[in-house]
């Protein structure tokens, strides 16, 4: 062969394998927009979910049908408008196709109407109340976290029997917070228990002394509180300080870790209802002790609500992407997730994609506070309830957002 001929023979040897490797070089990134509060009084839950999310996404190698996942994040302010501004930024400019986030059930619900304009596939991580799976479910949303129509009912015949039939309610005055009462007084008649009153608190509330007089004095044997984020920190110091478990007993709807962690000792007390307990299986032991190495720094050290449903979302995402074989086309994803069933997701049950109203079901725990335990183990579970057996009907909600309606 003479050397013109070999340089011709190397130089098309070289554009061929050039034209073999770029495809896998050059694959566009699934980009994944998660509108996640960074500040605000739910900064430190955004911060949890994200940490979670990115946990699923290590788990997979940071890609799916081999092509790469790229996470971009950016602030809701727990501000309905402002997360809704984002998300459509992210969808018209960054080209997203999936979107994440939000902790409150208001800016779950903004981004979730962009979604659905824009036909992006949206999973609400964190927000609880029942509009989202309900009265605002939409084609292209799903949602994680439980409702509260799960957790209330998971929880409200072991507090009748057992703590009380008087009730008094604090609620956040916002969609989630409206929720949780709500379904508190609708479980009211069927077991026997009567309000005695209720105060309403707007986003921000930090001194609640006015409130927990009027509570001390209502005659209630049970505080049912809907509160979370820093809020819910301040509103816990207090009912110690004001010595509310002396006169009645609490118990809250929905509790998150991170808002019992910086507490006293003496400050960890009510009944609660949570979505996930660090220490309730094997595998939440497992990832747990990996989520302390990889976030040390974390606003709490262990898996928590947030994380969790950070790390759950996620995971649901991408298999459902890999069942349809493309990350383009939103509908085959959004079809694909619908009827999911996610068995390896560190609970006792499964979590199944519900298709008619894309409700995520795995399970709820009722705990109560442990006043005395010392380190991260600080609530004694009193049970574990299987979601599908607590979760609305679809007689209850006549809904349909399916791909099948």
């Amino acid at each position: 062969m003479t050397i013109r001929r070999r340089s011709l023979f190397v130089l098309i040897t070289l554009i061929f394998v050039g034209m073999l490797a770029t495809p896998a070089l050059a694959a566009d990134p699934i980009r994944i927009g998660l509108v996640s509060p960074v500040s605000g009084n739910y900064g430190d839950h955004g911060a949890l979910e994200r940490a979670g999310m990115q946990m699923a996404l290590d788990e997979y190698g940071g890609e799916i049908l081999g092509r790469p996942v790229t996470l971009i994040t950016a602030d809701s302010e727990t501000n309905p408008d402002a997360a809704a501004r984002r998300a459509r930024r992210l969808i018209e400019v960054d080209g997203v196709k999936y979107l994440m986030g939000a902790v409150s059930s208001s800016v779950a619900t903004a981004i979730g109407a962009v979604a659905e304009e824009k036909d992006a596939l949206y999973i609400a991580t964190n927000g609880n109340s029942d509009t989202l799976t309900g009265k605002h479910a939409r084609h292209n949303v799903f949602r994680s976290a439980p409702s509260m129509a799960i957790l209330v009912r998971g929880g409200a015949q072991y507090v009748a029997d057992n703590l009380g039939k008087k009730w008094f309610f604090i609620t956040h005055d916002y969609s989630w917070g409206h929720s949780g009462t709500r379904w508190a007084r609708n479980s009211m008649k069927a077991l026997g228990c009567k309000e005695v009153g209720e105060i309403k608190v707007p986003l921000g509330t930090r001194d609640f002394s006015s409130q927990l007089l009027q509570v001390r004095n209502s005659g209630a044997d049970v505080l049912v509180i809907t509160c979370a984020g820093f809020d819910n920190v301040a509103l816990m110091k207090q009912l110690a300080e004001y010595k509310i478990y002396d006169k009645m007993k609490v118990w809250y709807t929905l509790m998150e870790y991170v808002d019992m962690w910086p507490l006293d000792k003496k400050e960890r007390q009510p009944y609660f209802m949570t979505e996930v307990y660090w220490n309730e299986t094997p595998e939440t032991r497992a990832w747990t002790e990996k989520f302390a190495k990889k976030y040390p720094a974390a606003a709490c050290p262990v898996l928590d609500n947030g994380s969790y449903n950070g790390w759950l979302s996620m995971k649901v995402l991408l298999e459902a992407i890999k069942k349809a074989g493309t990350a383009d086309d939103v509908e085959k994803v959004i079809c694909a997730m619908e009827g999911l069933t996610i068995k390896d997701n560190m609970r006792a049950a499964p979590t199944y994609v519900r298709p008619w109203d894309h409700q995520f079901l795995t399970s709820v725990v009722l705990g109560k506070a442990n006043s005395t335990a010392d380190g991260t183990d600080i609530m004694d579970v009193k049970a574990v309830v299987p979601a599908a057996d607590v979760a609305r009907t679809k007689a209850e909600n006549p809904v349909d957002v399916s791909c099948k309606k």
